[in-house]
């Protein structure tokens, strides 16, 4: 047995591990920053401008995180009766993979735009972006924990 019995969830499916959470929702950060804005009602407006100051780049992250999102829920809703979800859910780290390039290759089209001009919350997010695409290529748990059981 290669994992404890603690980290299946009551249906028998191995529960994703903290790390892919977190790489979830930092894929989903304008998600975040946008129920942050609508949650501090006066100056929403405010941080939504200081965040994304083009709100081209606002509505572009919030279909970029929407894969994410839509992945963090289905997650949680698996079950062995229903076989559709379990199998859309197994598709979930082609599907987080292609969205962190696509975030990497915005982030490197951003510092196109800024003539190369290095700024850290580009390298950060670059950084952590990389960082998680290498996670989900070599973590052995992300996988198994995306796969639906053989016995459902």
């Amino acid at each position: 047995m290669r994992y404890a019995i603690e980290q299946y969830d009551k249906h028998g499916f191995l529960k994703a591990p903290k790390w892919l959470w977190l790489g979830w929702i930092f894929l989903a950060k304008a998600w975040v920053v946008f129920v942050v804005a609508g949650a501090s009602r006066d100056s929403g407006s405010k941080i939504l401008s200081i965040v994304y100051p083009d709100h081209t780049m606002l509505y572009l992250g919030l279909a970029m995180g929407l894969p994410s999102m839509v992945l963090m829920w289905l997650f949680s809703l698996r079950n062995p009766d229903r076989a559709w979800l379990n199998r859309v859910v197994s598709w979930g780290g082609g599907i987080t993979l292609a969205t962190s390039i696509a975030q990497l290759i915005q982030t490197l089209y951003h510092i196109y735009l800024d003539n190369g001009a290095f700024s850290w919350a580009n390298g950060a997010t670059m950084l952590l972006l990389m960082w998680f695409v290498l996670y989900l290529t070599k973590s052995r748990s992300v996988s198994d924990c995306l796969q639906t059981p053989p016995d459902v």
